[in-house]
């Protein structure tokens, strides 16, 4: 599929309004999958669903007249990825600034969870995100697609053009970066 995928978004760059299309379709249903599978593995009560969260990380990526640029399959979905981040937290501070916040309102990161501190504050995961993104982009784009989009270490380095190995070694980095930086927060 992700070959796919990659033909026609560069058939779309050609001007093929119809490989845009398919391209989109296809990039869609892949996301609805996986933001299907993280958020049934995500134990806290949350308020979006996969097709909510999918649809408002759609329309931040594609809301201009313009289409988003892109080099390639892996660059979209790094982008979609972020932008799944920002709607995932902004949801989170939507929760926190309730009257009475409850303990849902704190973001279990999953996996990342038993690495870090356990439950983390919304926006002292998305300052922790940025501080990351400015020291090394590619941890950080690892990190949100790994913990935001549950790609697996095979996956992101499919999109990001590493060898899985290098995925795992810098997960490691930016977990253990993200733990101190989250612990001293």
């Amino acid at each position: 599929m992700s070959a796919d995928i990659t033909r026609l978004l560069g058939a779309a760059r050609e001007g093929d309004d119809q490989a845009l299309d398919a391209a989109l379709r296809l990039l869609y249903d892949a996301l609805h999958r996986l933001a299907h599978e993280q958020l049934r593995q995500d134990r806290n009560e949350r308020t979006l669903s996969a097709t909510a969260l999918v649809n408002e990380a759609y329309l931040r990526v594609f809301q201009g007249a313009a289409l988003p640029s892109w080099e390639s399959r892996g660059h979209l979905l790094g982008i979609t990825a972020r932008a799944m981040r920002q709607v995932l937290i902004d949801a989170a501070r939507r929760r926190k600034a309730a009257k009475r916040p409850q303990a849902k309102d704190r973001l279990e990161l999953s996996e990342v969870a038993a690495a870090l501190v356990g439950e983390v504050e919304p926006d002292a995961l998305e300052h922790a995100l940025d501080r990351l993104e400015a020291i090394d982009p590619r941890q950080a784009r690892i990190v949100e697609m790994r913990f935001f989009v549950g790609l697996t270490a095979e996956q992101i380095g499919a999109a990001l053009a590493i060898s899985p190995s290098t995925v795992q070694r810098e997960w490691r980095l930016a977990r253990a970066w993200l733990q101190r930086e989250l612990q001293t927060d």
